[in-house]
């Protein structure tokens, strides 16, 4: 039986985690800040009455904006055990969270940890969080363990899922931690993640090195430490590096590419686009221009590269004659 009680601040065990799934490291939103302020807690959270201090079954955002709004107490519905808490805080959250994948992983963890069993999490559970009942998509997650505390909270902000994380889960720490350094300074987006951790994971393999090896590189550091650069700079030049490493006769082949273009001295009105894997030899070019006479402009600027040659040369490297 619950019954609707409010609660001193001070009465409650803050330190208590188990029911705690979020890993948001700023606690509270600030629009669920705002809203305390404004209209005080209008929806109770759950906590355990047996013992003092009282352990929070659910809203523990909830509680951190009371303390940041300067309340003290706290509207909250008194249960008397703390038998199916995480189950409770789930249902009770279903409608109003989102979980990133991470996240996920842990709140199976811990359901595993209060000795539910596999079949009846991805039955009953699983759907909880939004997935299916796929008992892969289980195994998968609750690897999420292998992973630090520091870089689980970069995946989650990030939102990175876990197709794409799961390579973290044959690294070591150290590994990881060098991986850390390398998504919190530059802080790229999912799609950036993957394809960073493809390239690593790919000349990890073929050179046979560590991934640390890579992440921690003299000339990764120095770019990781170039304070004129942006974070997305920081990546971009890192990532072409990793790319001309992965692929160096691909690489080579877009320099050569990019001195032709250079030698055609074409302006940015006029642009030659092409397979930059170079598996297709078929070029286009396209010419902006207003009226007549930068028509004629672009044109003879055209007809000058098609005699000195550059355009002969561009055309060699891309049918790679």
């Amino acid at each position: 039986m619950e019954t609707l009680i409010s609660v001193p601040l001070s009465d409650l065990d803050l330190n208590y985690r188990l029911t705690d799934f979020s890993l948001n490291p700023n606690g509270c939103p600030e629009k669920l800040l705002d809203s305390v302020k404004e209209v005080g807690i209008r929806h109770p959270i759950s906590i355990c009455t047996a013992n003092k201090p009282y352990k929070i079954i659910s809203g523990h955002k909830r509680v951190q904006a009371t303390i940041k709004a300067g309340l003290t107490n706290i509207p909250a519905f008194s249960v008397p055990t703390m038998d199916d808490a995480l189950v409770t805080n789930l249902k009770e959250n279903f409608a109003l969270r989102h979980y990133s994948d991470i996240e996920k992983g842990c709140i199976l963890n811990k359901l595993i940890a209060e000795g539910i069993e596999e079949d009846t999490i991805i039955d009953l559970y699983m759907p909880l969080l939004e997935l299916e009942r796929s008992k892969k998509i289980f195994q998968d997650l609750i690897l999420a363990e292998k992973i630090g505390s520091g870089l689980q909270k970069l995946l989650h902000l990030s939102n990175v899922p876990v197709k794409v994380f799961q390579v973290f889960f044959a690294w070591d720490i150290e590994n990881q931690e060098a991986a850390e350094t390398f998504f919190a300074t530059t802080r790229p987006g999912v799609n950036k993640w993957r394809d960073l951790l493809e390239l690593t994971e790919e000349i990890s393999r073929r050179d046979g090195i560590s991934p640390i090896d890579i992440f921690s590189a003299p000339a990764t550091i120095k770019t990781l430490e170039d304070n004129s650069l942006t974070p997305p700079q920081k990546y971009d030049r890192v990532h072409q590096a990793l790319r001309e490493k992965r692929y160096p006769v691909l690489s080579d082949l877009k320099k050569q590419v990019l001195r032709a273009l250079d030698k055609m001295k074409l302006d940015g009105k006029t642009r030659l686009k092409y397979d930059d894997t170079f598996e297709s030899d078929e070029m286009k070019l396209e010419i902006k221009f207003r009226d007549e006479r930068e028509l004629s402009q672009q044109v003879e600027k055209i007809f000058q590269a098609l005699q000195s040659g550059s355009i002969h040369k561009l055309i060699k490297v891309i049918k790679g004659v």
